[in-house]
């Protein structure tokens, strides 16, 4: 006969010292915690009934006999207690709501935190999962003290008998009663998607509650966010760093631009979305910064969430912040996320740290995005909006009166975009966002936006004197006619000349033939089969090339791949561009003459053919948006910066016309019916372009004259965790007894650095360099030949046959 330990005996966590944490405790913390959450959002007595006694279930069944052996520390594993919890919420909720007469009024609501509940350590699944709904292990539970708190805790409430008995037979009703409660879901009475997604949105608030409950608790967390004296300091150092910004000649066009912007948007304040639209390179983060600060001063916005789409744009800009604000600035993306090792384990032991308060404060701060700068990309911003797992839910923690500015939004996946319109749209409602996207070719909102929140336009055209490039085309060319052609451009102007072309096997074959032709130390190559690392000091080299004293006075030729059209502060005289779409077209001419230096810069387009034969373009874009673009470009032969930018527009409109996307709002539809997968794990900001890669790590080994260029927080990095080389980066990665041994914060430290030589690389070339086994051993293994990484190249050298990227 087993022993049953008494409920109010029972603890949440380990002992610390005579501190005792009782799981009495826990569960009405939780329990206050999310009725004074959603106090702020509903005076719905029902709702805030409902999601107060979900706080005090999700964690009931820790009073299970094994499991209060397991957290004192006499066995190594307890069992789950998260589908039980849920079990236990729905019997009483239901019961609840049958007395009241509230059912099936409510029955969404219910379902909504009955499979809350079961998931509140793991992935959000849809109500077809019904493993929750099984019997449990009641005999080992002291039913009797649970009743008596729960009737403590809710005197007015007559609880219903817990027994046995009463549970096994509830097991037999509630398949029945959860389909019952399934048919309320009746869509039909919210036609609109954006009704919709308000509805989904409110559902993810109340897991937000149970979650922020749930981990606060244990570790708390305060947001944090700018009051007004903070933002008129902001103010004046934002009109310091304008002040300083240099002598060059677009200075005070940017000037006029910025105060241009702030009219507009003081002349109409009140939107909840904006869209900022200026040329590249006229400073439009800057103005985006001064526009939050004055909807910060003006309507007490006390938090700034940066989105950007890629991790060269995050890191520019986070160091912008810095520097001009003199804040710290809280990063979140895939280099400061810890290794996933929990990710090859069974659910319930990769996340016994998180359920058991284990977690550091450091990592929910991160996670809950508790600092008044937030820098994330894409793909993390769009887990906040459609959480894969319950652990996502954390971001909205604190995103209520922030201003969100979302930067290159025409980055976004067609077929992705109107869905995250509607997310954020309703998102922003719930949370009284402001939203400005920043772009020189913004993207349309008709599909996905409401009429009401159609966004308001702060805009400024090129300055009539300043047109910094024109665009004309070249026709057809190889990688020897390109290599023919920069040589054979000899502007005085251009000292400095791009090719960007759509694949990296097109980037390697033009770069070899420009290296027959020009100084090694002239040539420099960006793609993304290159260590993070290495790629960054390539840039750093490009950008001071002539300010060296051995090249001055050399002609600089540099060939990428579309890295250099967004996120990256470099600008060339003359640019080459294979052909792309529209939106690449002005992204990369925003790269030419950037700062207005000089006579007018060129762009010059070309019909790249691989070996003169083979047409790369459709292998990235589309072939309705390529013959979109030609019949655009066709209508003159050369065009100004200041003509492109009325273009797009045009692109935009037949690009919607012929294809609205609405396909993927059928992925809403679907989660609110239940299958909420469709958009928590299957949404993603890039389409269908996030192939599946696989992680090498890349010894790529540094000259002296690199480390001079190296970033400072990556040096930084390397002091700290005293790790010189990427060797002892990677000695250290695989003694899993060294990992282990370290902090949160030394952890999340040391994978930053590691990521630093990390390439995630199509899987077919990925088990040609370290060999199927190594993934097996290592999530992450080391590249076994150190000549298959070329000093120059990078891996472009080891392409596999038919292998076309466009990262």
């Amino acid at each position: 006969m087993f022993s049953i330990v008494p409920f109010a005996e029972c603890i949440a966590r380990p002992d610390e010292g005579e501190r005792k944490h009782w799981l009495i405790d826990h569960l009405l913390a939780v329990k206050a915690a999310m009725e004074n959450r959603l106090q702020r959002i509903t005076d719905d007595t029902v709702i805030i009934l409902l999601a107060g006694l979900a706080g005090v279930c999700h964690d009931l069944v820790k009073c299970h006999r094994e499991w209060q052996k397991y957290i004192r520390g006499k066995r190594r594993q307890g069992p789950n207690h998260a589908p039980e919890g849920a079990f236990l919420f729905s019997y009483l909720g239901y019961h609840w709501l049958q007395s009241h007469k509230r059912w099936p009024e409510y029955a969404q609501v219910w379902l909504w935190l009955a499979r809350d509940i079961a998931d509140h350590h793991g992935a959000l699944k849809s109500f077809g999962d019904k493993l929750w709904m099984k019997n449990g292990p009641w005999e080992q539970l002291d039913l009797p003290g649970i009743a008596a708190f729960l009737q403590q805790s809710y005197p007015d409430f007559v609880v219903p008998e817990l027994s046995v008995a009463v549970l096994r037979q509830w097991a037999t009703q509630l398949e029945d009663v959860q389909d019952e409660a399934a048919e309320t879901l009746d869509e039909g009475r919210f036609p609109e998607t954006g009704k919709l997604m308000r509805r989904l949105m409110f559902w993810r608030e109340l897991t937000t509650a149970l979650i922020a409950g749930d981990r606060f608790h244990v570790a708390p967390i305060i947001g944090g966010s700018f009051d007004q004296a903070g933002h008129e300091r902001h103010d004046r150092l934002i009109d310091a760093f304008c002040h300083s910004a240099g002598e060059a000649a677009l200075t005070a066009v940017r000037s006029q631009a910025q105060r241009q912007i702030l009219r507009q948007l003081a002349a109409d304040p009140l939107r909840r979305v904006y869209t900022l639209e200026m040329p590249t390179g006229y400073g439009k983060t800057i103005t985006a910064l001064r526009l939050a600060v004055w909807l910060g001063r003006q309507y007490n916005y006390g938090k700034v969430v940066y989105v950007a789409p890629y991790l060269s744009i995050l890191e520019q800009t986070s160091s912008v912040f810095e520097q001009v604000l003199n804040e710290p600035v809280l990063e979140h993306h895939s280099l400061a996320v810890l290794n996933d090792s929990q990710k090859n384990k069974p659910e319930y032991e990769a996340e016994t740290a998180e359920e058991e308060g284990q977690l550091h404060d450091g990592q929910l701060v991160m996670e809950s995005w508790a600092a008044p700068i937030v820098c994330t990309s894409f793909q993390q911003f769009s887990k906040a909006l459609f959480p894969g797992r319950a652990q996502d839910t954390l971001r909205r923690a604190f995103l209520t009166n922030s201003v969100v500015i979302i930067d290159e939004p025409q980055i976004f996946a067609p077929e992705s975009w109107n869905v995250f319109l509607h997310g954020l749209e309703a998102a922003a409602k719930l949370y009284n966002l402001r939203v400005i996207f920043l772009s020189a070719t913004m993207p349309p909102f008709d599909y996905g936006l409401s009429q009401e929140n159609r966004p308001g336009r702060l805009a400024v055209a090129p300055a009539a004197k300043v047109e910094r490039y024109q665009v004309k085309q070249a026709g057809k060319m190889d990688e020897q006619a390109i290599a023919n052609y920069m040589t054979g451009y000899l502007s005085e102007q251009a000292i400095s000349q791009a090719v960007i072309v759509n694949t990296i096997a097109d980037a390697y074959l033009v770069y070899q033939k420009l290296a027959e032709k020009v100084d090694a130390t002239t040539l420099k190559l960006l793609h993304g089969m290159m260590a993070p690392l290495h790629k960054r000091v390539e840039i750093e080299k490009i950008k001071t090339f002539h300010e060296q004293e051995e090249t001055k006075e050399k002609r600089l030729y540099v060939v990428s791949t579309q890295i250099l059209e967004a996120g990256v502060d470099l600008s060339f005289h003359h640019i080459m561009r294979a052909l792309p779409v529209l939106p690449s077209i002005i992204q990369a001419a925003g790269r030419v003459n950037r700062n207005f230096s000089g006579a007018i810069g060129l762009l010059t387009l070309m019909l790249f053919l691989r070996n003169g034969a083979k047409n790369t373009r459709g292998c990235i874009y589309a072939p309705f948006l390529q013959k979109l673009t030609d019949e655009l470009l066709q209508q003159q032969e050369v065009w100004q910066e200041s003509e492109l930018l009325e273009l797009i527009k045009e692109y935009y409109r037949r690009m919607f016309a012929h294809n609205t996307y609405e396909a993927g709002t059928q992925a809403i539809q679907a989660a609110y019916e239940g299958n909420w997968p469709e958009l928590g794990q299957k949404f993603m900001p890039f389409g269908n372009e996030d192939a599946y890669r696989l992680p090498v790590f890349v010894p790529w080994q540094a000259t002296a004259e690199d480390v001079a260029f190296f970033p400072s927080h990556f040096v930084d990095l390397q002091r700290r965790l005293r790790l010189e080389t990427p060797e002892q980066i990677y000695e250290r990665y695989a003694d899993r007894d060294y990992y282990t041994g370290m902090t949160f914060q030394e952890k999340k430290d040391f994978m930053i650095l590691m990521n630093h030589y990390v390439i995630n690389v199509p899987p077919d070339l990925a088990l040609s360099l370290v060999g199927r086994d190594a993934y097996i051993e290592k999530r992450i293994p080391c590249l076994l030949n150190k000549s298959d990484y070329h000093p120059v190249c990078g891996l472009a050298k080891r392409k596999v046959e038919g292998f076309d990227s466009f990262i």
